[in-house]
């Protein structure tokens, strides 16, 4: 009889060691799952940082090269003096400022100014002056007398050797408004826009931020000085006719 009593204790003995061991194996793979999930976690947060949009910086503005949805064939306007550009990546440009004033929308889907207030732009021929496709670029920056830039948005207005120290450049943004000479459309290629060789195209750049109704052509100046075309990014004046 104790024969049999010690072999059913020893048998529990057994069972319970037996059950432990599965809850512990159960507690290590619940550990390891965990782990792994915490880990898949992490790694989708860090892809999610990297693809972020980075912040436009005032004065460029100038986020994917774009077609105001209004472009088509324009006649050609007058200009003042083409300047000759080239940019790090061997693309040559031909440009030439050709007006600048103030609209409410100088831009499709702009809104509407406060009250008293308008925004600045002006218009540019863009040349692709080489023998291959050039990307699709918007070289041209728009800068106004600080003066007359609202006064919520003065701070955001910045400066830039090279331009006169009573200017300064808002944020903007540029689009395509018109093909010139019977240019044809940009070409998409891996997400970017190339123009054909030889493609002129009226671009326009308009201030994302008010200005005085007051202002004019004569307040206004458009000038190149990213570092891609100007290396010591002293601003260069493309002049109006």
């Amino acid at each position: 009889m104790m024969e049999n009593s010690q072999s059913s204790g020893s048998h529990r003995r057994r069972r319970k060691k037996s059950n432990a061991g599965r809850i512990g194996i159960a507690g290590a793979l619940a550990g390891v799952l965990g782990i792994a999930a915490i880990a898949i976690i992490i790694v989708m947060l860090r892809s999610s940082s990297h693809h972020a949009p980075a912040p436009v910086r005032a004065g460029i503005g100038q986020d994917a090269p774009s077609l105001s949805g209004e472009a088509k064939a324009v006649s050609t306007p007058k200009t003042g003096a083409t300047l000759s550009i080239a940019n790090t990546d061997g693309y040559a440009y031909g440009i030439g400022a050709a007006r600048g004033g103030t609209n409410n929308s100088p831009l499709p889907k702009t809104s509407a100014p406060p009250n008293g207030s308008t925004y600045a732009y002006a218009d540019y021929v863009l040349t692709n002056t080489g023998q291959r496709p050039a990307l699709l670029d918007f070289p041209a920056d728009l800068f106004v007398k600080k003066s007359l830039v609202s006064t919520e948005a003065r701070a955001r207005c910045m400066p830039q050797a090279g331009a006169p120290d009573d200017m300064c450049t808002l944020p903007n943004h540029s689009a395509v408004i018109g093909y010139l000479n019977g240019s044809g459309a940009p070409v998409s290629q891996d997400g970017d826009q190339y123009m054909p060789p030889g493609a002129s195209y009226l671009v326009r750049v308009a201030t994302d931020l008010p200005v005085s109704t007051e202002l004019q052509q004569i307040n206004m100046n458009l000038y190149i000085w990213d570092a891609r075309y100007v290396s010591d990014r002293k601003a260069v004046l493309v002049a109006f006719p």
